[in-house]
């Protein structure tokens, strides 16, 4: 699929698919930009991917709403509902783990 932002009234649509990896960050987050090339990697490599950025400096509400006190913040969804979350940066090797857990 690929990489698209998410804005607070759309982010239930972009989550509603088969599986989706919702990657909250900020511009000033060292991590964050580490992890960020991670799911560009990802998603070159495993295309059927739906990876959704939310920047909580842009959408802070949306960042409340869902709980995040902490970036980067990784949420998986399964159709529409969330199965996991994950608070810190992950390896590569992490993310396919989860995939493989649920999207198989």
């Amino acid at each position: 699929m690929a990489i698209v932002n998410a804005a607070q009234d759309d982010f239930a649509a972009l989550v509603a698919g088969d599986f989706s990896i919702v990657d909250y960050w900020s511009a000033t987050c060292g991590p964050c930009r580490v992890f960020a090339r991670i799911l560009e990697d990802l998603d070159a490599e495993i295309p059927f991917l739906n990876i959704v950025k939310v920047n909580i400096v842009d959408c802070p509400e949306l960042a409340s709403e869902q709980h995040i006190s902490a970036i980067p913040t990784v949420q998986f969804y399964k159709n529409g509902e969330l199965i996991q979350t994950h608070v810190g940066l992950m390896s590569a090797d992490e993310v396919k783990k989860i995939i493989s857990e649920h999207f198989y």
